[in-house]
């Protein structure tokens, strides 16, 4: 059985008073140790309750990753979408991760425009 879920995250700005799209896309590889989320899952033995909790783990730490602090009151909207992933490739894996807590780790990847 795998230790970890991995997911691709991407982020899509949104300006907070007109809800327009940037056109700007953040990406980010995720991984989330089973165990961490089943620890705060609502219901830990059911698969689909842990990879909902995996994704809201990862989800979190998204600001974190690209401006060292967490989402402020005020900042643009991002519209977050996730994609599961097999695995990250061990040249990602071996590098700092770009934000980290309790084992979830968290690679931006960087941005492009639509």
């Amino acid at each position: 059985m795998a230790q970890a879920l991995y997911f691709r995250i991407t982020l899509e700005p949104h300006h907070k008073h007109s809800g327009s799209r940037t056109g700007r896309k953040i990406q980010f590889l995720a991984e989330v140790p089973i165990s961490t989320a089943k620890k705060t899952a609502a219901s830990p033995d059911d698969k689909r309750s842990t990879f909902r909790e995996a994704e809201r783990l990862a989800g979190n730490l998204t600001s974190f990753a690209m401006t060292g602090r967490p989402h402020q009151t005020g900042e643009d909207e991002m519209r977050v979408s996730f994609d599961s992933i097999p695995g990250i490739s061990d040249e990602i894996a071996n590098r700092h991760a770009d934000a980290e807590k309790d084992g979830v780790r968290l690679w931006l990847l960087g941005a492009d425009a639509e």
